[in-house]
This record gives structure tokens, C-alpha cells and sequence, in this order.
């Protein structure tokens, strides 16, 4: 009779347990809707009733502790974060971009930068931890430390576009041109008709005329890089995109379009790296140069400088595009081989 009262208890508490957890995770997704149609105070009331079934819930402490995040209330989201680290089971990596993320918000990079370098040790292999940890490190300028976190998080997501974004600034305030526009192309590639596409590809069709400029009808001005006499593996890129940026502007080639000169550049700077491939390794030889220097060398180069110049919004690059469906139709395919 005992065993049996005793099984009967088991079992009612059992019971009650699993209802709890429906209840529980009734209010959780109650909250996440409401998150995501803008009505985050309800939200709010929802993770809370979630937690007042179990305090300890971890995606309840996360879903509360990134909505807190998305309204400004950093100093909650970091201690609803914590306690889903502290609790050590799900959500642990979303917890640790939630906690930097609104330490880095309320202006604190320092804490910012060491919650997200825990993370990564747990999380070695995450894109996000990684990239936002370089964002951060990228504002304090600290850029070594920075391009190595963003160079893991482009490894465990090549088509994450604010990465190689991010990676770009780096180089350019390490002063390396070609290191900067390499990752613009790359960006380009994966959105050439974003909202942000136009301003990047500014950016790289600038950076390939750095130095260079027109002072009379037979006076060119070419200034190089620092980084061009540095004795790097890069050095003769630097030096052939300045001497080729100069020839564009030279008379006898005023009558080349600015895709003209774009294209020609491009093909150019692709051969050279190609060639300095053969003596170099690494990640942006083996991730960059690699795919952009088999892609030259292999004639797709008109096809893809044409892809992603399309946020330039020019007849001339949208009657190209609508002339060559082939070269496009072959570009892709060799991309999927």
C-alpha cells in the first residue's frame, strides 16, 4: 500500500512538472511573438511569467535578457544573460553576444571584449562571437587581435557579409590597401544589390585610385602607399594597382569607360596576386587570392566585375549584364565547381 501511495505522489508531481514546462514555455513563445511584432513591454511580462515557473529557465532568462538588450536596457540584459551562463546548459552562446553586445551598447568595450573572449573559449568555431568580438576590438583599434577573431568567424561562415566588412576596416587602418579592397570583393560577390553594397563598392573603386590623381592635361600625380615599400608579399600588388590606376588617367585612354578601367584593373591585380601565390600561404592566399586569381585565370573575370558593380546603377553595367546571360550562367557554374 506504502509503494503504492508513493508511486501515486510520483506520478502527480511528475505531472505537475510537465505542466509547469508547457506553461512555461507557452509564456516563452507568447514573448517571442510579441518580440517580433515591436510590442516589447508585453514581451517582457511574458518572459517574467515564464520565470516565476522557474527563475533558473535558461531560454526564458536569454529571450528576456535580448529583448531587454533591443530596448536599452542593457543593465538587465546583462544580468539576465549571466544567469544563463552561470547556468551552464542551453543558450550559452547567445547569452555570451547578448551580455557583450550590451556591454559594448551602454559604452563598456573593455567588458565587452573579455565577455566575448570567454565565449570564444567555449565557442572557438562561432561566427558571431568571433565577429563581434573583432567589431569591438576594431573599435578600440586594436587591429592585430582584431583581423585574427575575424578571420576565425569568416572560416566558420565565408558568406557572412559584415565580416569580411569589418575585416576591410582592419586593413585599412593597418594602412594595407590590397588587404582591404580584397575582402570588398569578396563581400560584393555575396551582396552586389544591398542596401550597404553601394557604399562598399565605392569604397573599393576609391581605394583602387588611392594616390593617384590628375594635376594637368600631362601631369599625373602618383603617390604610393606606405605599404607598397614595405617588402611584403603584397608590395607588388600595391605598386601595379598605383602605375595601372596612372595609365587610366592617360590621354590615350580617355576614351575608356569607368568599367572599362574597373575590369582591367581587376584582371590585372588578380594575375599579379596569382603569381605571388606560388611563394606564399596562408589564409588570404588560400581563401582570397586562390579564388580570385583561379577565377582570372580561368576568363571569368568581365562576368564578375560586371556582378557586382550593379549597385552602381549604370545603363552601361545593366545593358552588359542583359548582353551576356552566358558569361553569367558560366561564372556560376564554375563558382558551384
Amino acid at each position: 500500500m506504502k509503494n503504492l501511495i508513493a508511486l501515486i505522489i510520483v506520478l502527480i508531481v511528475s505531472v505537475n512538472l510537465f505542466a509547469q514546462e508547457d506553461y512555461l514555455i507557452e509564456h516563452v513563445q507568447r514573448g517571442v511573438s510579441l518580440h517580433d511584432e515591436g510590442k516589447y513591454d508585453e514581451a517582457i511580462k511574458e518572459y517574467n511569467a515564464a520565470l516565476a515557473i522557474d527563475s533558473t529557465s535558461s531560454i526564458a532568462n536569454y529571450e528576456l535578457s535580448y529583448t531587454c538588450m533591443s530596448v536599452g536596457k542593457y543593465a538587465d540584459a546583462i544580468k539576465y544573460s549571466r544567469r544563463v551562463i552561470e547556468k551552464n546548459e542551453d543558450h550559452q552562446e547567445a547569452a555570451y553576444i547578448s551580455m557583450g553586445s550590451s556591454y559594448d551598447l551602454m559604452g563598456d568595450p573593455e567588458n565587452a571584449i573579455k565577455v566575448y573572449e570567454e565565449g570564444v573559449l567555449k565557442f572557438p568555431e562561432s561566427n558571431l562571437l568571433n565577429y563581434n568580438l573583432a567589431y569591438t576590438l576594431l573599435g578600440q583599434k586594436q587591429y592585430d587581435k582584431a583581423e585574427e577573431a575575424v578571420i576565425k568567424a569568416i572560416i566558420a561562415k565565408p558568406d557572412h557579409g559584415s565580416s569580411h566588412i569589418v575585416l576591410s576596416s582592419i586593413m585599412e587602418g593597418k594602412g594595407e590597401r590590397v588587404k582591404s579592397i580584397l575582402p570588398l570583393y569578396y563581400f560584393l560577390l555575396i551582396e552586389p544589390t544591398s542596401k550597404r553594397a553601394q557604399s562598399n563598392y565605392s569604397f573599393l573603386v576609391k581605394e583602387l585610385y588611392r594616390g593617384v590623381e590628375r594635376k594637368g592635361k600631362k601631369n599625373i600625380s602618383i603617390n604610393l602607399p606606405s605599404s607598397s615599400s614595405n617588402n611584403t608579399p603584397f608590395s607588388a600588388a600595391e605598386t601595379f594597382l598605383s602605375m595601372h590606376a596612372a595609365t587610366t588617367l592617360l590621354e590615350k585612354n580617355s576614351n575608356n569607360s569607368e568599367m572599362d578601367n574597373f575590369v582591367e584593373m581587376t584582371k590585372g591585380l588578380f594575375k599579379v596576386l596569382g603569381e605571388r601565390k606560388k611563394v606564399n600561404t596562408g589564409f588570404w592566399w588560400d581563401f582570397y587570392v586562390t579564388l580570385f586569381s583561379d577565377m582570372e585565370r580561368d576568363d571569368h573575370c568581365d562576368a564578375f566585375c560586371y556582378y557586382i558593380s550593379q549597385s552602381a546603377n549604370t545603363d552601361e553595367v545593366a545593358n552588359w549584364l542583359t548582353a551576356n546571360t552566358k558569361k553569367l550562367e558560366k561564372l556560376q557554374k564554375w563558382f558551384e565547381n
